[in-house]
Formats: structure tokens, C-alpha cells, sequence
């Protein structure tokens, strides 16, 4: 015959407060910190690309002439 508290513990044995885990956070300060160079990295590289196209946007209606 199958017993219905066959499988009950004591409530010592239970533990009732979960074990927190501190690193939840741990690696986030590595993930801004890359962010932050990627995207200072990618704004740099957009920011020469803009600024060489302008100029060479500027300077392509201009004819220098050296005086001889």
C-alpha cells in the first residue's frame, strides 16, 4: 500500500532562504566599458570619413595656381 507522506521532510531539512548570488552585476562594467570604446571608436572613424568627404567636396571647385 502506498503511503501518502512517504516523501515528507522534516522542515530542518528544507532549506527556506535561497542562496543569493553577489555577481549578478559582475561583468556589466566590462560590457559599458566596451561600449563605450566601440562607439567612441565608430564615431571617430564616421566623423574623418564625414570630414574628408567635405573637404574634398570644399576644395574640388578651387584651382591653385603657383605663380611662375
Amino acid at each position: 500500500m502506498n503511503n501518502k507522506f512517504e516523501n515528507l521532510r522534516a522542515e530542518r531539512d528544507i532549506e527556506h532562504y535561497p542562496v543569493k548570488s553577489e555577481a549578478n552585476y559582475a561583468g556589466l562594467w566590462k560590457q559599458i566599458a566596451l561600449g563605450i570604446v566601440v562607439g567612441y571608436t565608430t564615431l571617430s572613424v564616421l566623423g574623418f570619413v564625414a570630414a574628408m568627404l567635405w573637404m574634398k567636396l570644399a576644395t574640388s571647385g578651387l584651382q591653385l595656381q603657383v605663380p611662375g
